[in-house]
């Protein structure tokens, strides 16, 4: 990267292509995603395949930890751990899905808004990950922290 961080675009530095998933997976075949893939967060598309909402490790876990009003914290960690033959035998309203604990409308930037742009909206907004998209809302990359490090790291 020789460019300088004032002429970087998202589109430089995003991971292309990001790994999808649907707001209708259930928590442990989420979890199977993150680790088959090597990932900590991702997009939350559509049947269009539109961007929804996005998900993490993070929110995962804080639901874990915090349970809801209805679900007690100890439910989640079951889910996680059976095997994903036994979610399809559980009963329906058993099941959390992606839908349950994703964050709405994220917040996403278009492939030309300046990296600088992109740092300080995930300063701003305490972000560890944006999602790139174009003009349709169809994810094209996302951009993670570790990926604004690299450009610290080059530039040095």
């Amino acid at each position: 990267m020789t460019a300088t961080r004032t002429t970087l675009k998202a589109r430089d530095v995003m991971s292309p292509e990001p790994v999808n998933v649907e707001p209708s997976m259930t928590l442990s075949q989420l979890a199977r995603v993150f680790e088959e893939n090597d990932i900590s967060g991702a997009p939350v598309v559509n049947e269009e395949g539109r961007l929804i909402g996005i998900v993490s490790k993070t929110d995962l876990i804080r639901r874990c930890t915090e349970g809801t009003v209805e679900v007690p914290p100890a439910y989640f960690f079951e889910v996680l751990c059976e095997q994903s033959d036994e979610d399809e035998q559980r009963a329906p309203e058993d099941q959390v899905f992606v839908e349950d604990i994703m964050t709405e409308d994220p917040v996403s930037v278009g492939p030309d808004t300046p990296v600088a742009g992109v740092a300080k909206l995930m300063c701003d907004g305490r972000l560890h990950r944006i999602v790139v998209v174009d003009d349709e809302r169809f994810p094209v990359g996302i951009v993670t922290n570790l990926d604004l490090l690299r450009v610290l790291a080059h530039e040095r």
